[in-house]
């Protein structure tokens, strides 16, 4: 069943930042006239989503990615193009919205419930669990203006959990809070989606968007650049936009949480930096906690010229990392090395003990030396009939 379903959505905003401009925009209006003055934010935007779908819609800054999110959650109108959405939606867009300011945290989650059409004991019962997941303690009596953004995205995601609608339009709000509240969204999120529900969400975090949808959007000035399966799209955007400087590392990390405090390539148990095609390696990552929990970690591996060609978390398998003076170290083994000839840059990423947020990087190179006429970074068994 279509969820969602747009039809060349367009959106056109008009040069209107001085008076002659406005004045020939309303005349434009008037008369019925195209203005291609302005600025297109979208262009003939086409997606279907299905029931139970997780769709990310990501992209760099200025997209389009936000404009979509608020035409199909009913905030603004598209300039051209249709839409239609099969189900109750509930959105979490510009921190604050459908807040009143002036108003008490607990009295806004009573103006929500009746919104939704909660009464009596059920409404009273809702609104006990949300404050009890928003978990701001006595500010839940004091005036939304006087909140932090995180204490406002934890009433706003409040309401969420307990009105479930069938769809749920969320833009960074994941971004925004402490690590712990993070977490519990994720796993609302999670149990939401287990449960048939349907999400759209913006996010510029790769891992986030993984984690929890199947299907990615790719905008780019408007346009689709790309539109499919999550980890296809992802990795074709994180391609597009690698940038080996932008994780701290060395002398650029906080030394005082955690981080990389090492990490090997190894042969034989011997350090090495250039390996026969082949060859069984081993990893060994050293980590530093300041608390005694046991970060994660991520490995990634791309080549000269930053071409993603593998990537995983510790999270994803099953580790038993050890405790060596004070640092955690995890060791992983490769056995028979299948990266084709050439030069390659191992990345290992420190996560947080929640497995949210990557912290650094630590990067050593890896020459795989050998004689292949193939292509590409990898070796693949081939059975030729």
């Amino acid at each position: 069943m279509n969820l969602i379903k747009t039809n060349k959505i367009n959106k056109f905003y008009p040069h209107v930042a001085n008076n002659k401009q406005r004045v020939k925009s309303m005349f434009n209006i008037l008369l019925n006239r195209n203005d291609d003055s302005g600025k297109h934010v979208l262009n003939d935007i086409s997606i279907t989503v299905n029931k139970g779908e997780s769709l990310a819609i990501i992209g760099k800054n200025g997209a389009g990615k936000s404009t979509l999110l608020k035409i199909l959650s009913g905030v603004i109108q598209p300039t051209s193009g249709s839409f239609e959405i099969n189900g109750a939606v509930g959105a979490l867009l510009e921190l604050g919205s459908g807040f009143d300011p002036e108003y008490t945290g607990i009295e806004n989650l009573k103006m929500s419930a009746a919104m939704h059409g909660l009464r009596g004991k059920n409404a009273a019962s809702k609104i006990e669990k949300m404050v009890a997941f928003a978990d701001i303690g006595d500010y839940i009596y004091e005036p939304v203006k006087n909140y932090s953004s995180g204490m406002v995205v934890r009433l706003g995601f409040s309401v969420i959990t307990q009105t479930k609608p069938e769809l749920l339009i969320t833009d960074e709000v994941l971004a925004v809070g402490d690590e712990g509240f993070q977490l519990k969204c994720l796993n609302w999120i999670d149990d939401y989606l287990k449960t048939g529900g349907t999400l759209l969400l913006v996010s510029h975090s790769v891992y986030h968007v993984q984690k929890l949808c199947t299907k990615a959007l790719w905008l780019e000035q408007g346009l689709v650049r790309a539109y499919g399966d999550v980890f296809d799209v992802t990795q074709a955007y994180q391609e597009s936009i690698t940038d080996s400087n932008s994780m701290p590392s060395g002398d650029g990390v906080n030394r005082s949480t955690y981080h990389i405090h090492d990490a090997q390539i190894l042969q034989n148990s011997t350090a090495c930096e250039e390996v026969a095609f082949g060859s069984d390696i081993d990893l060994l990552v050293k980590v530093y906690s300041p608390d005694g929990k046991i970060p994660g970690i991520g490995i990634g591996i791309v080549t000269q010229q930053g071409q993603p060609v593998y990537g995983t978390y510790s999270e994803l398998h099953q580790t038993n990392p050890y405790i060596d003076d004070g640092f955690v170290v995890y060791k992983v083994s490769m056995p028979s090395l299948k990266l084709i000839p050439g030069m390659y840059e191992f990345r290992f990423h420190t996560m947080t003990p929640d497995n949210i947020q990557m912290i650094d990087t630590f990067e050593q190179n890896l020459r795989v030396k050998g004689k292949s006429r193939e292509l590409g970074v990898c070796q693949l068994t081939t059975r030729w009939q």
